[in-house]
């Protein structure tokens, strides 16, 4: 676990990247997966290069005075896994990005390991979370958008293009508002933190005695899904209008993925799982009223072990144990 370098004694690691759409999460760890330190940055808005610029530095500045063995990514979005490239990803301006050559090039062959974001965030559930020992269960990562990681009897479904499991680009409205991805009405528009902080925008300014409605104006007049959040617990009407029309979109489309694959276990993680119980109640509450009977009485719906930091355990798991699909052999 250590080498000596020019006279010295370095220690080896690893590092997990888990980036989304307002932020990157990294740790660096050993290679028996112990946390040695962690950074957050500002995910850069403009997209393209300058976010792979970004994560280059982060890594560096993560492995300074150790020796780097891998490095696993957790990347929002559609990508081919076998060219390692980012097909498209509307929340971060990404289409057909070489993401491991990139890397693999600068870092000088280290091994890179890429996947969508939501099955990272899985894959750190399954080895250090709530879904340690499950053979069916979803995660869903509910951010800046929404995506899902998808563990059916002790695989991963990927598509016949790799894709599967966008839970976030489920269509719900087919006239609703116009989504990331090019389309219409997807659960993202309606159910994500982003969705939350527009509707949220929406209450306080029809009710300018609202709580709400004060807490924005002393952020500039724009409200954050945290200040829903907070403005709920305090019994803020505004808010409670704002949170629950969002979180019943959730529980809606959720019902359908427990129709669908039938898990045992649903977990929600992402920022807004932070909200914690009433996140739970309000989504349970849809899928007992939509789901089969026989599905939602076979399913346990609770917020992440790990909360919002699943993704950059997956990711230490990624780089500890190679390519996606090794990650995914349950025993």
């Amino acid at each position: 676990r250590c080498f000596m370098k020019e006279g010295k004694t370095v220690a080896k690691c690893v590092i997990g990247i888990d980036l989304g759409g307002t932020s990157a999460v990294g740790a660096v760890a050993t290679l028996s997966g112990e946390i040695l330190a962690t950074e957050t940055i500002p995910t850069p808005q403009e997209g393209g290069i300058a976010i792979l610029k970004a994560l280059l530095e982060l890594v560096a500045k993560l492995s300074k005075g150790r020796e780097l063995q891998a490095l696993g990514l957790g990347v929002p979005g559609m990508h081919d896994l076998e060219k390692g490239i980012c097909v498209f990803s509307g929340n971060i301006n990404w289409y057909q990005v070489p993401v491991i050559d990139y890397f693999q090039k600068k870092l000088k062959g280290i091994p890179v390991y890429l996947d969508n974001d939501a099955q990272v965030a899985a894959l750190g559930e399954l080895h250090y979370g709530a879904a340690r020992g499950y053979r069916n269960f979803i995660y869903v990562a509910v951010g800046t958008g929404i995506g899902a990681g998808i563990y059916i009897d002790g695989k991963v479904p990927r598509g016949s293009s790799g894709i599967a499991g966008e839970l976030g680009h489920m269509v719900m409205l087919p006239a609703g508002l116009p989504c990331t991805c090019g389309g219409q009405g997807c659960l993202e528009t309606l159910a994500s933190a982003t969705a939350l902080a527009r509707e949220g925008q929406l209450e306080a300014s029809k009710d300018e005695a609202s709580l709400l409605h004060e807490l924005a104006a002393k952020n500039d007049g724009k409200v954050t899904a945290k200040m829903v959040s907070q403005a709920y617990d305090r019994g803020d009407r505004a808010a409670r209008q704002a949170f629950e029309r969002s979180m019943g979109w959730l529980g809606v489309g959720l019902a359908s993925y427990v129709n669908i694959f039938n898990p045992a276990l649903l977990v929600i993680g992402g920022g807004v799982s932070l909200a914690g119980e009433k996140v739970l109640r309000l989504v349970r509450e849809k899928i007992d009223k939509h789901a089969l009977q026989v599905s939602r009485e076979n399913v346990m719906v609770t917020t992440s072990a790990l909360k919002d930091k699943a993704g950059m355990y997956g990711a230490l798991a990624l780089a500890l144990a190679g390519e996606p699909e090794d990650q995914w052999k349950y025993d």
